[in-house]
């Protein structure tokens, strides 16, 4: 929790002292008092992070971070450095990250919506309470695989759920059904449809973007390898809450797209917030095709990625 201390210290002094913000501009992004910014500033002197300039180990993420959001018109872009090469290691990077930024936007008496994945599994595990009341956590998404999965979105909602000292909901439905005809009467389910229903009125969607070939959902069988050749053949490349998009971000309609237990992306997009953690190399071009289509507002991911996808701009 130190380094995430000091991170925030060091962007706030990046956002005063080299964009030239105003303390109180500061102070209505984080939704903090004045004073807290003016004290934090001052904290950031004493520790040394602002000399003539900002000294942070970690700081030239925050110019990759500003060159994003300017490209794609994203509200807000967090960049993790790659500290280690290790999958696991990055993920509670990429945890840690998403958790500092859910402190400071959640409220009382918020819904968050959750996706499902390795990425939120290790949200959901690590994040902690900070006395937040009466939070809602609802899936957005039926279940991959069976409801042991850890990376299951209802057992995520329920860790999630526990750790805020929230409520969570249950989605019992598989995320792919044998045909339209099922998914019909699944939606017309009045507990199923609460939960969707809850999960379209959500404050906050926290989602991950995934790349087709290394997905988890072929890991584990639920995308056969006859479903990914037909999903490539349409030019996806990668998937966000489970809808599958080419490379400009656009929905690929297939033959799970009438099958899916989900939110559509156009149901996602009204949610005031939609926050997308994902990382590793192998994702690069599924993340930037997200960022394309415009199908999020913050995004949190890695050093390595960002310099892959601004290659592009250079």
């Amino acid at each position: 929790m130190e380094d995430n201390k000091k991170r925030r210290l060091a962007e706030i002094a990046y956002m005063y002292y080299i964009d030239g913000m105003s303390q109180n501009e500061i102070a209505r992004e984080y939704s903090i008092s004045r004073s807290m910014v003016s004290t934090m500033l001052s904290e950031a002197r004493a520790k040394g992070i602002v000399k003539i300039q900002i000294e942070d180990a970690d700081l030239y993420c925050f110019d990759l971070q500003k060159k994003m959001e300017k490209i794609f018109g994203i509200k807000k872009v967090i960049i993790v450095p790659r500290l280690s090469k290790q999958e696991s290691n990055l993920l509670y990077q990429l945890a840690d990250g998403c958790i500092d930024y859910l402190n400071q936007v959640i409220e009382d008496n918020m819904t968050i919506a959750v996706s499902w994945g390795r990425t939120l599994y290790q949200i959901a595990n690590r994040i902690r309470s900070k006395g937040k009341s009466n939070l809602t956590i609802s899936p957005l998404v039926g279940g991959i695989g069976n409801e042991m999965n850890m990376y299951h979105s209802n057992v995520i909602c329920d860790i999630m759920a526990n750790n805020l000292g929230g409520n969570s909901l249950g989605l019992y439905a598989p995320v792919f059904v044998s045909n339209k005809e099922v998914k019909d009467v699944i939606f017309k389910d009045k507990s199923i449809n609460k939960v969707i229903e809850t999960s379209r009125n959500s404050d906050i969607a926290i989602v991950s973007i995934g790349n087709i070939l290394s997905s988890v959902m072929r890991e584990i069988g639920t995308l056969s390898e006859e479903d990914v050749s037909k999903l490539l053949e349409l030019g996806a490349i990668g998937d966000v809450n489970t809808f599958f998009i080419d490379r400009d971000g656009r929905v690929v309609e297939s033959h799970l797209s009438e099958r899916t237990i989900a939110l559509t992306i156009d149901e996602l997009k009204k949610i005031p917030k939609i926050i997308a953690v994902a990382g590793g190399l192998e994702k690069t071009e599924a993340i930037h095709a997200a960022l394309k289509g415009k199908l999020m507002d913050v995004l949190i991911t890695d050093e390595e990625v960002a310099k892959g996808i601004l290659k592009n701009y250079e």
